[in-house]
């Protein structure tokens, strides 16, 4: 089975065999009917998302068999009983949604929301609980998804022959061109280096957090050689073009405002293109502005994700989160990071 192929009725299916709203909406969303909370355990069972089986914990207990699947008046509406001891287990003993003390239904209605980036308020549903629920799986999310992103590392090589990667930082450079200007009054103390990929579709980003001012120019100069595959067309903004375009091993380097003056009959086709492929990242680095450095950078590594999953979000998370529960072994030597170091 492929890493992001999930179970359905009809067996498994490839990863992109749906998009994302359809998935959920064909696959998920109608076991999370009243009466079908047998059909939604066995769809999790099947998609590893909680146990297929389980052995009784009592260390006291002779028992040599598992455990069996009963129902019962929980929240989950099954569990684990041990036949000979009477121990239960909860449906969700040991899985990712271990400590959310919601339905499982809910929390995967929240995991769909996490995949498109709605806000906790269009989540969260009605009372405090409730959205304190919401909240946390949003976080387990981000951890799952920072988790990928530093297994994945080395695909955060962009670019390539022929293929552009825009090189831009936010605020000072193009892609703050469009902010309101009553935005965080214009006060934007995080300088952020956006790098995208147009060789993907949709485009591919990699974003770092800039301490500081123009002092960090010389580490964008290391990050875009560490990030960058040689042969690669980079267009930057005016300001970083005198730092980028006598970089070895690189393609051309082209100035966004070389780049605009092409434009036919003063059209700004080119900037609007940019304002189209900057949209989210502009948003998440607005965002952020408010938010702590370590928040930040989680904010970043949830912005690549979206970019890098996007078509199939919904179906990778699960699957992600199949691996990061069984990730328990202590001998891995720790994940690089896609950050660079200070």
């Amino acid at each position: 089975m492929d890493t992001a192929d999930l179970y359905t009725d009809g067996g498994y299916i490839p990863k992109d065999a749906y998009n994302d709203q359809s998935f959920f909406n064909t696959t998920v969303l109608p076991l999370l009917g009243a009466g079908r909370e047998g059909d939604l355990c066995e769809w999790l069972k099947k998609n590893g998302l909680i146990a297929k089986e389980q052995k009784c914990l009592n260390t006291e207990c002779l028992a040599s068999e598992k455990m069996q699947w009963h129902r019962a008046r929980v929240i989950d509406k099954f569990n684990w009983v041990c036949l000979d001891c009477k121990k239960k287990l909860p449906a969700r003993h040991a899985s990712f949604f271990a400590d959310f003390k919601c339905e499982l239904g809910y929390a995967l209605k929240v995991i769909n929301g996490w995949c498109k980036n709605l806000p906790l308020s269009d989540v969260g549903g009605e009372g405090r609980t409730k959205v304190n629920v919401a909240k946390r799986i949003y976080t387990a999310c981000a951890q799952v998804a920072e988790w990928q992103l530093k297994k994945i590392v080395g695909d955060f090589k962009l670019g390539g022959t022929e293929i552009v990667v825009i090189v831009d930082v936010f605020p000072e450079g193009n892609m703050s061109l469009e902010v309101p200007a009553t935005s965080h009054n214009n006060n934007f103390s995080k300088r952020v280096l956006c790098m995208a990929d147009t060789g993907h579709v949709p485009v591919r980003v990699w974003a770092s957090l800039l301490e500081g001012s123009n002092k960090e120019n010389h580490k964008i100069v290391e990050m875009v050689k560490n990030r960058v595959i040689p042969g690669s067309t980079i267009v930057t903004n005016d300001l970083l073009f005198p730092l980028l375009h006598s970089l070895p091993g690189l393609g051309d380097v082209i100035s966004t405002e070389a780049l605009m003056n092409l434009d036919s009959n003063n059209d700004q086709k080119s900037l609007k293109n940019l304002q189209t492929i900057w949209a989210d990242t502009v948003e998440a680095c607005i965002q952020l502005q408010d938010m702590s450095t370590t928040n930040a950078e989680q904010h970043l590594y949830e912005l690549q994700w979206r970019q890098m999953f996007k078509p199939t979000a919904f179906q990778s998370i699960i699957k992600q989160i199949v691996e990061y529960t069984s990730y328990h072994n202590p001998l891995y030597a720790p994940l690089p990071s896609i950050w660079p170091s200070n």
